[in-house]
């Protein structure tokens, strides 16, 4: 089985010394703060492709870096509504009155969050703001072969 080789936009190389650990955010609650987003190189639909398509922030897209991650590490893939429902025990009341997933305690149970949105249109409401398939790091010890990237 080939290795899946994810892709990062905003930074030419990756410093562990920079990540800041997973935190759950009062005013958006689809999305932590800290981790490292990515996306997989060979998706059909890159966030290099979405900011483009969206107008959004496309000077950032003049870096960016392509690694690999631990074949050990323990990643929570989320690829339908079904999968997103089973986690509803990890919710939270975020500070403005929505349940929310608990991001701070998934990061204890996994290394890595990945949303798979093209295999379940769902989730592209469900978790507003993820917009791609794209996968979230919490363990910065799991980012394996750094290498840079063309663009």
């Amino acid at each position: 089985m080939d290795e899946t080789i994810y892709i990062h936009y905003g930074h030419d190389s990756f410093d562990k010394s920079k990540f800041n650990p997973i935190k759950n955010q009062k005013d958006l609650v689809v999305k932590p703060k800290g981790g490292l987003w990515a996306c997989r190189k060979d998706s059909s639909r890159t966030w290099k492709d979405w900011c483009i398509i969206q107008d959004f922030e496309k000077d950032r897209l003049k870096k960016s870096f392509e690694f690999t991650i631990s074949k050990d590490a323990k990643i929570l893939t989320i690829d339908s509504q079904k999968k997103l429902n089973s986690l509803r025990d990890r919710d939270y009341m975020s500070p403005t009155g929505y349940k929310a997933l608990d991001f701070e305690q998934l990061s204890k149970e996994y290394d890595a969050i990945e949303v798979l949105i093209s295999k379940d249109g769902d989730l592209y409401f469900d978790l507003y703001g993820w917009d791609i398939d794209s996968i979230l790091i919490m363990n910065p010890d799991i980012i394996e072969e750094v290498r840079s990237s063309e663009n």
